[in-house]
């Protein structure tokens, strides 16, 4: 354990008024990839960033960028953010009401396709989806505020989406979203988890350029 799963910093942290700085914050500190919250202020209650800030991002990023869709009705950004290049772009299952035809969507624009899920709701929600998606990004505190406590009922349903993986033959890797800390991140991976979301954890951190060389010290141990 710890020596395949990979950090992805989310910018929602950052300064706003500096996110050009914000994303070298992350590439510096050894973030995998970026992943852009877009919020729209009706699937969560705060506003972030549209096209503009994705597409800017995905110029200038030096590791892989996905797009986190905080939205509601998913299947009307998923042309707004095609062809801005980011690699991935994960919605809400809570969000659709055609889940599938979100899915299809991402294909056919050329992105890998995932499914976020929300603390309440359960892991055999996305069972039908599982053999069809890329990533399922499970949200460890209540979608669209930094800087919360990880809820303890995560690392439970980790392993039910780990199972269910298993049970449909999926490839697909399983996402922690929110409340990830340097003394959380071990238990996340042994639970099942193969990504870490990380955006407070850098920012927030003394010394931020340091904060995942410490994640990556604390699982190693």
């Amino acid at each position: 354990m710890g020596s395949t799963f990979q950090i992805a910093g989310s910018i929602l942290a950052g300064d706003f008024l500096n996110l050009g700085e914000a994303i070298r914050i992350c590439e510096a500190a050894g973030a995998d990839l970026l992943q852009l919250d877009v919020c729209d202020g009706h699937f969560v209650p705060t506003i972030s960033f549209g096209e503009e800030l994705i597409k800017r991002t995905c110029e200038v990023a030096k590791v892989p960028v996905e797009v986190h869709l905080m939205v509601a009705n998913p299947g009307d950004w998923v042309p707004r953010v095609a062809n801005l290049g980011a690699f991935r772009t994960l919605f809400h299952i809570e969000a659709s009401k055609r889940a599938m035809g979100v899915v299809q969507a991402i294909v056919k624009a050329g992105m890998k396709p995932g499914v976020a899920m929300n603390p309440e709701t359960p892991a055999s929600a996305i069972e039908p989806l599982l053999p069809y998606i890329d990533n399922v990004c499970m949200m460890g505190i209540a979608p669209g505020f930094a800087g919360q406590q990880l809820l303890d009922y995560t690392y439970v349903k980790i392993k039910d989406v780990r199972a269910l993986i298993g049970k449909t033959g999926s490839k697909a890797t399983i996402t922690v979203d929110g409340g990830v800390k340097a003394a959380n991140a071990g238990p996340l991976l042994a639970a099942g988890a193969d990504i870490l979301v990380v955006s407070s954890g850098i920012y927030q951190h003394a010394r931020p350029l340091e904060s995942l060389k410490e994640l990556r010290a604390m699982v190693s141990k």
